[in-house]
């Protein structure tokens, strides 16, 4: 009876210090960046196969349904198997997912390279917040605002880095790059691991399967509220992040490469809010404040067209990192508050499910509104829809939170 007490006493065994922060961090970018790196080379994917955008979106949609199946499924093994080894295993297969896009002579291989990259990503977020988890409940305490501020800006500044690191990989080596760039990353997220995380240990279950388990968070009503406000919510961002970069391509008439750096803003104003959202003591007016952002961002797209300014592009793309970090804090901490303790990893890895439900929602949008060509007459439809989704995003996160009332809502457990 006294092992336990002894081991949570010694230094350093149930600390948040920056070699922790930063490995799980490592492995929780590949998936926001896999699925935003992509946006860029769609277009030369197009060109390099002979294909029309209705086929490439293909390469999105084979992403989000790996990750939207693979992120629970992976979350609920780190809970039972232990984190380490499944976050370790999901690197390796990120790894081999690259090599086989990077050489696939067809669309199809492409895709299945995708799917691949899709299913080896999943397992780094859930695994993580399986590691706080565990390490809080060692300490007596709750994580740090530092770690699941970390977490947060690691999703959501990797989303948009994408498109701009794809432009660069796009000029320095063509579009394959933007697949076999996963190697180095995966092979510093592995080394990263094996030196800073704590060895898997054994951890109390309540023996319930995965069907127990989702049956449990099924009946958790608010977090269920949490998984389908951020589905909307990304179905708007992902809108933004596909239609808007292949719009200035097409529409615009702009380089791959510029069409990345357009979106630096977003990742330079998201890192910021994010890291002041994530310090915040009260959630309240976080999530309303992020919608009214969002709403703000796509009502904007219907009054582009060919002609509109770099600073007016700039704008816009600056207006949708304010909502990225609100959004993407407020909902990551709804989830981790709302949660079974037990279960964490696989409601992160439902929470990701949720965002890329969200994202699959967009990419046929893009189709249906785009077809062949993204135009300005495309963008404008796309931004209608995009912008009737965010209204009522907001409606209903003003009615939330009015019923919430005086009670405050802690966005993270600071020490």
């Amino acid at each position: 009876m006294t092992a336990p007490a002894r081991r949570d006493s010694e230094p350093g065994q149930a600390s948040f210090g920056p070699r922790f922060v930063t490995a799980v961090s490592v492995g929780s970018l590949l998936n926001p960046i896999n699925s935003s790196i992509i946006a860029i080379a769609l277009v030369p994917i197009a060109h390099h196969f002979g294909v029309g955008a209705d086929a490439t979106s293909w390469l999105v949609s084979a992403l989000y349904l790996a990750t939207a199946i693979g992120q629970p499924v992976l979350g609920r093994l780190a809970d039972r198997l232990g984190p380490r080894r499944i976050y370790l295993a999901g690197l390796v297969t990120v790894a081999a997912g690259g090599l086989l896009g990077y050489w696939a002579p067809t669309l199809g291989l492409l895709v299945v390279a995708r799917v691949v990259i899709g299913l080896g990503t999943s397992a780094a977020y859930p695994a993580a917040m399986s590691m706080v988890r565990r390490r809080s409940q060692r300490s007596g305490g709750s994580a740090p605002a530092s770690v699941m501020g970390a977490l947060a800006m690691a999703g959501q500044v990797s989303m948009v880095l994408g498109p701009p690191l794809g432009g660069l990989l796009d000029a320095l080596g063509g579009w394959r790059w933007i697949f076999l760039v996963n190697l180095p990353m995966a092979v510093a997220g592995v080394v990263s691991a094996l030196l800073w995380l704590p060895r898997d240990e054994p951890y109390e279950q309540d023996g319930a399967g995965g069907g127990g388990s989702l049956r449990d968070l099924a009946r958790n009503r608010p977090l269920l509220v949490t998984y389908l406000r951020n589905a909307v919510t990304f179905m708007a961002t992902y809108g933004f992040l596909y239609g808007w970069t292949q719009w200035l391509e097409q529409g615009r008439g702009l380089t791959a490469a510029v069409a990345g750096l357009l979106l630096m803003p977003t990742s330079a104003v998201g890192a910021v809010v994010s890291g002041l959202a994530a310090r915040a003591d009260q959630a309240r007016w976080m999530l309303p404040a992020g919608a009214a952002a969002l709403l703000a961002g796509c009502a904007w797209l219907p009054a582009l067209d060919g002609g509109a300014s770099i600073l007016s592009l700039c704008l816009l793309s600056a207006l949708f990192g304010v909502q990225n970090g609100l959004n993407i804090v407020g909902n990551q901490a709804a989830m981790y508050r709302q949660a079974p303790p037990d279960r964490i990893g696989m409601a992160a890895g439902l929470l990701r499910t949720s965002q890329y439900a969200g994202a699959i929602c967009s990419a046929l949008l893009i189709s249906l509104t785009y077809g062949e060509r993204a135009t300005d007459e495309g963008l404008h439809r796309l931004g209608v829809v995009l912008t009737a989704a965010s209204a009522l995003l907001l409606a209903g996160t003003l009615v939330a939170a009015v019923r919430t009332g005086g009670r405050r809502t802690r966005v993270s457990g600071r020490r």
